[in-house]
């Protein structure tokens, strides 16, 4: 196979996998059995994808793909999914489900995009602008997703304010029932969450090639770390209703009012978003 096309079909399986994770943390957070099994079916395509893989390559080679790092670095993510849909299957631990195919995610991505598997120096730029354009087309999404929960959380608002106030007129009839917003503003948030996380894990991993180990330390990286926990703290408290929905609902509207300071703000002081631009 080509480099170019070896690219493209990591870069497929990977993408199935972040559905698969995403279904996962989806069913941790909100408890729900059916997304539960689209996720363990989608796993399941990834772990036959990556077995014909491997079969193609001890084809192809005569050994086992464990001789370098890079290589054990996708035995392993193997490995980690087949113990994950044996759990799966037999247990209940959807945090441990999500937790251990989180890490697989990892390393089946520094695998995916690690410059030294490929031959040619355009396969790897090709690899190094793909994952450039996967980090970004991510963040940029869960931006969105940011939106359209912190929009419902006004939604919210606006429409309690409705029935505080007994204002029945046709705005009132055209907006949602609040249990029917308040599970959107969980949804988006939850999707902007996992979309971010990736995106982060992804943009990383291409500073860390190109830029080396002060990656870590990048206003930017940090600025996103900061607003992937405290996403994650309002998805915890909204789950477990420790606050009053409206005050959770203004919560996540100042959320995203953090999460666009750290796109439009931290972006400036950043060497690894200034090198990208």
């Amino acid at each position: 196979m080509s480099d170019i096309f070896l690219i493209r079909l990591h870069e497929a399986i990977l993408f199935i996998y972040m559905l698969s994770i995403a279904c996962y943390f989806f069913d941790f957070v909100q408890k729900n059995n059916q997304v539960k099994k689209v996720g363990f079916i989608i796993l399941v395509t990834v772990f036959v994808l990556q077995t014909l893989l491997i079969g193609q390559f001890v084809l192809e080679t005569g050994r086992f793909p464990v001789q370098t790092i890079v290589e054990g670095f996708y035995f392993f993510t193997w490995l980690t999914i087949l113990i994950s849909i044996i759990l799966s299957w037999s247990t209940r631990s959807e945090l441990i489900t999500f937790m251990m195919n989180l890490i697989g995610f990892i390393f089946m991505a520094i695998h995916t995009f690690q410059p030294v598997q490929y031959n040619s120096d355009t396969a790897v730029s090709h690899m190094m602008n793909e994952l450039l354009m996967i980090h970004v087309t991510l963040g940029i999404t869960a931006y969105v997703m940011f939106l359209i929960a912190a929009l419902h959380a006004l939604l919210y608002l606006i429409q309690m304010n409705n029935l505080k106030k007994k204002k029945f007129n046709q705005k009132f009839f055209r907006i949602n029932d609040l249990p029917s917003i308040g599970k959107f503003v969980s949804i988006f948030s939850i999707a902007g969450f996992v979309l971010l996380l990736i995106s982060l894990i992804l943009g990383i991993q291409w500073g860390l090639i190109l830029i080396g180990g002060s990656i870590v330390t990048d206003s930017k990286v940090i600025g996103s770390i900061i607003v992937l926990l405290i996403y994650g703290i309002f998805i915890y408290i909204f789950n477990k209703q420790r606050l009053k929905v409206n005050i959770l609902m203004e919560m996540n509207i100042i959320l995203f009012l953090i999460c666009m300071i750290n796109y439009l703000l931290l972006s400036r002081y950043s060497e690894f978003h200034q090198l990208m631009n």
